[in-house]
C-alpha cells in the first residue's frame, strides 16, 4: 500500500525528485564507466599477442583507473547522499500535512523510503544503460587523447551493472533513510507554519564522524615531518576526501557563517546582497547542499594538481642534485655500450637496463634494474642510506626507502624471486635513497640476471668523461663513436629538462583521467543542487515580491546567494589544497632542500572559474523559473 502511494507521489509531484534522479543516474553512469575501464584492462591482458611492454602499460592503466574509480565512487556517494537528504528536507510542510491527517511516523518513513526506492530503480536502469552505450566512446577517447595506444576490449556489461547498481541505489536509500528519520519526527503543526527554522546543530552521528576525520587529519600532520615524498603524494590523494567528509559534517554551521562573513563588505551598499546574506545565514540545508559538490571537487582537484606539480619539482631537483654524469645517451642500438667502451674520452658508461622478475611463487612480474654498483655510484650518485652496496652480488637485492615503507620489509630480510626458472631467496643488503628518474625501487646485481642481459638493449647510458677531458670534447668524440647507431646524446641538463617536461605532460594526462569524469559529475551536481533549491523557494520569493522587491532584485539576490555560498565553498577548498600542498612541500624539501616551487595557477584558476560560473548561471536559471512559476 505504501509503495503504491510512494509511486503515485513521485508521478504526480516529480519536481522535487527530478534533481535527485539526475544526480543518482549520473552517479551510476560514473561508477559503471570506471568499473568498465578497470575490466577492460583485465579483458585486454588475456588477449593473445600481448607483449611484456603491453602488460606493463596495462598495469599502469589499471593503477590509474583504480584511482579514478575511487575518486568517482567518492564523488557519487557524497553527492547522491547529500542530494536525497536535501530533497526530503525541503518537503517539511507536505510531510506535516500527512501527519495532520493521521499518518503515523512509521508510515511517513515508509512513504519517504518508498519514494526514494522508486527513483533509485528508475535512475539505476537509466544509468546502467547509458554507461553501456557510452563505453565505446570512452575507450575511443582514451586512444584519441594519447592515454594508450592499445586496443582495449570492453568486458561484458554485467559486472559493471552488478557493482554500480547496488552502490548507487544503496547510497540513495541510506541517504534517504537518515532523512526519513527526521521526516517521521515532523510535527503536524508544520503543515500550518509559513516558516520554519532549520536545525543547524550537528547530529550525534555527524559529531562522531566529524571528530574521527579531525583525529585522522591531526595524526597526518603529526607524522608529516617523517613522511616520505612518494608516500606524501599518496596521502595528498586520499587526505582531501577525509577532510571534505569532516567539513560537511559541520556544513550546516560552517558555510552559512563563512558566507555571512564574505557578504559583510557588500550588505551596506546592496539590498540584494543583504537579502542573500540574511537568507543564507537563516538556512543550513540549502547552503550545505550547494557547497557540497563545490568543496569536494575544488579540494580533490586542487590537491591533486598541486601535489603532482610539487612532486615533479622534487624529482627534478633530485635529478640535478644526484646525477654526476654530465652526458646522457638515449640508446638506439645494442652496440652502444661497445662503442662507448672503445671511446678514449669515456671513463664510465653506466647503462640503465630494466628486466622483469616474478617476486613470490604466485606474484606478478616486477620491474627490477640490473646495476653495476661502481658505475652507478660514479654516474648516478647511487648510495646506500643503510647497509652496504659492496655486498650487492649473487643472490642479493637493494631496495629504495619507499619500497621498504610500502612492502614492510627491511635490511636483512629476504624476497623470494623466480630466476632462470628457479625460486631464489634474495637477501636485502642495502637500502638506497629514492631517485625515481635515475633508478628503480628494486636493484639486482648484473651476475644474477646475466642471461636476460645478454641480448638486452639499454634504455639510457650515463656517461662520465675521463679526468681532464672537457665535456665539450667528450661530447664531440662520443657523437662520432655513436654515428649510425640511431642514438641521441644529451647533456645532463637537457636530459633533466626533457624528463621534467615528459613528467608534467604525463601528469596532465593523468589528471584528465582521474578528474575528468568526476569534474563533469561535480558540475552537474552544482547545477542540480541550485535548481532543486530554487524550485523549493517559490513561496519565499512570492513573499519577497509582495514586500516590494522587483524581479531584477530577486534575480540579483539569487546570484548573490549562489556567489556567497560558492565563494565560501571555494575558500574552504582552497584551504584544503593549501594544507595538502604544504604537506607535500614539507616532505620533498626535507629530502632535497633546494626544491623550486612551481604552483600550477592556470588549472587551479580554471577550477575556480568553472565552479563559480556554473553556480551563477544555474542561480539565474533557477530564479527565472521560480519567478515565472
Amino acid at each position: 500500500m505504501m509503495l503504491q502511494l510512494s509511486r503515485q507521489t513521485v508521478r504526480r509531484a516529480w519536481q522535487p525528485y527530478a534533481g535527485a534522479f539526475v544526480a543518482l543516474a549520473c552517479g551510476i553512469v560514473l561508477i559503471a564507466t570506471t568499473v568498465t575501464l578497470v575490466g577492460s584492462v583485465d579483458a585486454s591482458a588475456g588477449q593473445p599477442g600481448v607483449t611484456m611492454a603491453d602488460r606493463a602499460q596495462l598495469d599502469d592503466l589499471a593503477a590509474m583507473f583504480g584511482f579514478m574509480a575511487a575518486v568517482s565512487l567518492f564523488m557519487a556517494v557524497f553527492v547522491v547522499g547529500s542530494t536525497f537528504g536535501f530533497v526530503v528536507a525541503t518537503r517539511r510542510r507536505e510531510l506535516g500535512l500527512l501527519r495532520l491527517i493521521g499518518a503515523t511516523p512509521r508510515q511517513v518513513r515508509r512513504l519517504v523510503l518508498g519514494e526514494s526506492a522508486v527513483v533509485a530503480v528508475l535512475a539505476t536502469v537509466v544509468g546502467c544503460v547509458t554507461a553501456t552505450a557510452l563505453t565505446p566512446v570512452v575507450l575511443w577517447l582514451l586512444q584519441a587523447r594519447g592515454i594508450t595506444d592499445l586496443d582495449l576490449q570492453a568486458p561484458a556489461p554485467w559486472v559493471a551493472w552488478a557493482i554500480a547498481a547496488p552502490c548507487g541505489a544503496g547510497v540513495a536509500l541510506v541517504g534517504c533513510w537518515r532523512a526519513s528519520r527526521r521526516a517521521s519526527r515532523v510535527a503536524p503543526i508544520a503543515a500550518l507554519q509559513e516558516a520554519a527554522v532549520e536545525r543547524r546543530r550537528p547530529s550525534v552521528w555527524q559529531l562522531l564522524i566529524g571528530t574521527c576525520c579531525a583525529a585522522a587529519i591531526v595524526a597526518t600532520l603529526v607524522v608529516a615531518t617523517r613522511m616520505q615524498p612518494l608516500f606524501a603524494l599518496v596521502t595528498a590523494i586520499l587526505l582531501p576526501e577525509v577532510i571534505v567528509i569532516g567539513l560537511m559534517c559541520f556544513g550546516g554551521v560552517l558555510f552559512p557563517f563563512l558566507a555571512g562573513l564574505l557578504a559583510r563588505p557588500f550588505v551596506g551598499r546592496n539590498v540584494s546582497a543583504r537579502l542573500a546574506r540574511d537568507h543564507v545565514r537563516a538556512g543550513s540545508r540549502t547552503p550545505a547542499a550547494l557547497a557540497a559538490p563545490i568543496v569536494a571537487i575544488s579540494a580533490i582537484a586542487g590537491s591533486m594538481i598541486v601535489a603532482l606539480g610539487f612532486t615533479a619539482d622534487w624529482t627534478t631537483a633530485l635529478d640535478r642534485a644526484q646525477l654526476a654524469a654530465p652526458l646522457v645517451v638515449e640508446a638506439g642500438d645494442p652496440t652502444v655500450l661497445a662503442a662507448l667502451a672503445d671511446d678514449p674520452t669515456v671513463a664510465v658508461a653506466d647503462a640503465q637496463r630494466p628486466v622483469q622478475l616474478r617476486l613470490g611463487a604466485e606474484g606478478d612480474l616486477e620491474d627490477v634494474e640490473a646495476v653495476d654498483v661502481a658505475a652507478a655510484t660514479a654516474a648516478r650518485g647511487l648510495h646506500a642510506v643503510r647497509g652496504d652496496l659492496e655486498d650487492l652480488h649473487g643472490d642479493t637485492l637493494a631496495v629504495s626507502e619507499t619500497w621498504v615503507f610500502d612492502a614492510g620489509k627491511d635490511l636483512g630480510d629476504s624476497v623470494r624471486a623466480r630466476v632462470d626458472g628457479k625460486m631464489v631467496p634474495l637477501r636485502i643488503v642495502a637500502v638506497v635513497s629514492d631517485a625515481p628518474d635515475l633508478y628503480g625501487d628494486l636493484l639486482v646485481p648484473e651476475d644474477l640476471v646475466s642471461e636476460q642481459l645478454r641480448d638486452l638493449e639499454p634504455e639510457l647510458v650515463f656517461v662520465v668523461p675521463r679526468d681532464g677531458v672537457p665535456v665539450a670534447t667528450a661530447r664531440t668524440s662520443i657523437e662520432r663513436s655513436l654515428s649510425g647507431t640511431h642514438s641521441r646524446l644529451l647533456t645532463s641538463d637537457e636530459w633533466i629538462d626533457q624528463v621534467d617536461q615528459e613528467t608534467r605532460a604525463a601528469n596532465n594526462v593523468g589528471l584528465w583521467v582521474l578528474l575528468g569524469p568526476a569534474g563533469l559529475y561535480a558540475g552537474i551536481a552544482i547545477v542540480n543542487a541550485i535548481l532543486i533549491g530554487a524550485s523549493q523557494r517559490r513561496r519565499q520569493l512570492r513573499v519577497i515580491r509582495l514586500l516590494g522587491a522587483t524581479r531584477e532584485q530577486v534575480r540579483r539576490m539569487a546570484v548573490w546567494e549562489a556567489g556567497l555560498v560558492g565563494a565560501a565553498a571555494l575558500l574552504v577548498g582552497g584551504l584544503v589544497t593549501g594544507l595538502v600542498g604544504w604537506l607535500v612541500r614539507r616532505a620533498t624539501t626535507a629530502d632535497v632542500p633546494d626544491v623550486t616551487m612551481t604552483v600550477p595557477w592556470l588549472p587551479l584558476t580554471g577550477v575556480v572559474i568553472t565552479c563559480a560560473g556554473l553556480a551563477v548561471v544555474a542561480a539565474l536559471v533557477g530564479a527565472r523559473g521560480a519567478l515565472r512559476a
